[in-house]
């Protein structure tokens, strides 16, 4: 028996050296590279200066774009968000581009746009395959020389069309702003998606901006030049994760991103555990195809910070999922030798841990969080919410081996 145990014991402390060289040559830094991100972040967003915003009779044409399918619950007020959007109506064109929706999405539309003659319900021909095909679909109607994007369930504030507007030009002809969790205090799910977009958006996007001068695109809440999105050939219908696929080649042709950190549009978001699970998944898959895609075009993006930042983009899921993974087995091997093991493998949990939560932190008191709640959950997301990120990777790998692409639409709730 203490032959058998005394093997055990060699076997896990030869696990612990290997999980020590990985962590100390890749998760140690790029845990460091996302805290300073994050400190690059709050002071992005703490020195923004809104750019002036051009007289109305100076401001482009826009044409908003708002995909839908099976979106009768929230439409009306989406629409009504769009109306109430401090724009020229006269420079303004709001497009819900329905995709076949057998609720009553196209019957709600219609009743609001029969208020507003801007707004326009169009019908996609030929639909069921994909944001990206019926954004193109969009696209060839639009008569705007800015394209704005827009979720179903969105409610931009009245100045975020402005705002973005303002911070066009030649080498700028994309913008995004801030996305916000409308329900985020529905339910403790809705809490950490609410957290874990505020810190995204802190590091992701501030944090980028501060560092390389541009940021990603979103799914919504941006806008892009028509005359850019033509040379660019539109969206990629095939791909799932169409707003991260679509910022690498904005990037690759050596334009920038900008990010408004005061353009604010409220999103509703998954308050089950199984519908955001499969929203993750989508996600996650398409994610692989965007790397398979355009990995080997790393080379063209310029500069050797961006790269790797993109690099880092494009693996996130894997690479968190890895970082748990280490800090698990790493846990499991402390609680199987009753935490007779050396002081480093307790560094590489708590390090891990804490930036995770410094991070968290941060991103809650730059989104300007209050509530209790939050801050007290914070503590736990860790444990919880971050661990099932392990299992959304794995799937995300497997969904992304399919060929057919379908538009999995995420049900909706009132708020």
């Amino acid at each position: 028996m203490a032959v058998l145990l005394n093997t055990a014991a060699e076997i896990v402390i030869s696990i612990l050296y290997i999980i020590w060289i990985f962590a100390g040559v890749v998760i140690y830094p790029i845990f460091l590279y996302y805290l300073t991100l994050t400190f690059t972040g709050l002071r992005y967003n703490s020195r923004f200066i809104q750019p002036p915003i051009p007289p109305d009779d100076e401001l482009p044409f826009v044409t908003i774009m708002i995909p839908a399918r099976n979106e009768g619950m929230v439409i009306r007020e989406t629409l009504l968000a769009m109306a109430n959007l401090d724009y020229p109506k006269d420079r303004l064109e709001v497009l819900l581009l329905d995709d076949g929706s057998t609720d009553d999405t196209l019957e709600r539309a219609r009743e609001v746009a029969a208020e507003y003659p801007f707004i326009k319900v169009v019908s996609v021909e030929g639909g069921g395959r994909g944001k990206g095909y019926v954004l193109n679909y969009g696209l060839k109607l639009a008569k705007g020389e800015v394209i704005a994007v827009y979720d179903a369930d969105n409610r931009p504030k009245p100045d975020a069309l402005k705002r973005l507007v303002s911070m066009l030009d030649d080498e700028t002809p994309a913008v995004t702003g801030k996305v916000r969790t409308l329900n985020w205090g529905k339910n403790v799910l809705t809490r950490f998606i609410c957290m874990e977009y505020l810190y995204f958006q802190l590091a992701g996007q501030s944090g980028k901006s501060r560092l390389y001068k541009t940021a990603v695109l979103p799914g919504t809440n941006f806008i892009i030049k028509k005359s850019f999105l033509g040379e660019l050939g539109g969206w990629d219908e095939r791909a799932m994760a169409e707003d991260l696929e679509l910022s690498f080649r904005i990037i690759a042709m050596g334009k920038r991103i900008a990010y408004n950190p005061l353009a604010v549009t409220w999103e509703q978001e998954p308050e089950s555990w199984r519908v955001w699970f499969r929203q993750r998944v989508r996600w996650a898959a398409g994610n692989v195809y965007t790397v398979a895609t355009h990995i080997k075009h790393l080379g063209e993006i310029p500069g050797w910070g961006l790269r790797i930042d993109l690099f880092l983009t494009l693996m996130i899921y894997y690479l968190l999922a890895i970082a748990v993974i280490v800090a698990d087995v790493a846990f499991v091997a402390l609680f199987l030798t009753f935490g007779n093991i050396t002081w480093f493998t307790g560094l590489i949990l708590s390090f891990v841990y804490l930036a995770f939560l410094l991070e968290i932190f941060a991103g809650l008191y730059d989104g300007g969080i209050k509530s209790l709640s939050c801050w007290l959950l914070a503590p736990f997301m860790y444990y919880t919410y971050s661990q099932i990120w392990v299992l959304i990777s794995l799937a995300g790998l497997w969904e992304g081996r399919k060929a057919k692409k379908v538009w999995y639409k995420t049900p909706r709730t009132a708020v």
